[in-house]
């Protein structure tokens, strides 16, 4: 009986020891915690974008028929744009975009003389219709932020309108316009950030200088050319861009 209590008792405590030590050995495995890896922004890209722009056109005929200091054609455009990114170790972003655009940047001036009742006018109307750039983009990756600096190539659509109008009886109401591409150099900057690993979002400011071109005009059996200056366009645009 002594004997049976005895092993009982050796047999319960050998079982509580191992199980003990059991409990010492059993490892828990703690949670991993693996980053998301940085955004990268090598690639092709392409997207849409809107702004507002506004633009001095100074002219021989908007100096003497306008306010005398050209027309200051604004408003708004709309177009599209793709690019290439490369993005090395250092996080320094180069890359090249080419955007063009649809706009509705317009303005008018004259010359009027007489009153309300009855006047002789001679003005200018101004408008951009189209607008576009190729530029360098250098900027500094920030994760999924992309603040750079940009430059290159503009060009823009320009029409000139020189018209004579009057509200006095029998007199000749003409106009006549001409249509010509601008072309010269941009600058800005922008901010880009990337919603998600394939959709980023940008703001971007340029200013651009097109030089000067000579328009034509005929206007009551006369013609002749007069030169334009579009020395000034800037533009603000948001841009939405997919990235392949």
């Amino acid at each position: 009986m002594i004997k049976q209590a005895f092993g009982l008792a050796f047999a319960t405590a050998f079982s509580l020891g191992s199980t003990a030590h059991a409990a010492d050995l059993t490892v828990v495995p703690e949670d991993v915690v693996i980053a998301a890896p940085s955004f990268n922004w090598t690639g092709f890209y392409a997207g849409v974008h809107a702004g507002y722009g506004k633009a001095t056109l100074d002219s021989e005929m908007t100096d003497t028929y306008g306010e005398g200091n050209g027309n200051k054609p604004d408003g708004f455009f709309g177009g599209g744009q793709l690019g290439y990114n490369y993005q090395f170790s250092n996080n320094i972003v180069l890359g090249i975009e080419a955007d063009a655009a649809f706009a509705d940047l317009k303005d008018n001036g004259a010359l009027r003389i007489g009153d309300r009742d009855q006047y002789f006018e001679v003005g200018t109307r101004s408008k951009i219709t189209a607008l576009g750039t190729v530029r360098a983009r250098a900027g500094y990756a920030v994760d999924r932020f992309l603040p750079y600096v940009t430059g290159g190539f503009a060009w823009a659509n320009a029409e000139s309108e020189v018209y004579i109008a009057s509200n006095i009886p029998n007199a000749s109401n003409v106009s006549s316009s001409d249509s010509q591409v601008f072309t010269g150099w941009t600058i800005g900057a922008g901010l880009e950030y990337a919603v998600t690993n394939n959709i980023t979002a940008k703001v971007e400011y340029l200013y651009a200088d097109l030089g000067s071109n000579d328009f034509t005009a005929n206007v009551l059996g006369g013609s002749g050319q007069y030169n334009a200056d579009l020395s000034s366009l800037q533009t603000v645009k948001f841009g939405l861009n997919y990235k392949f």
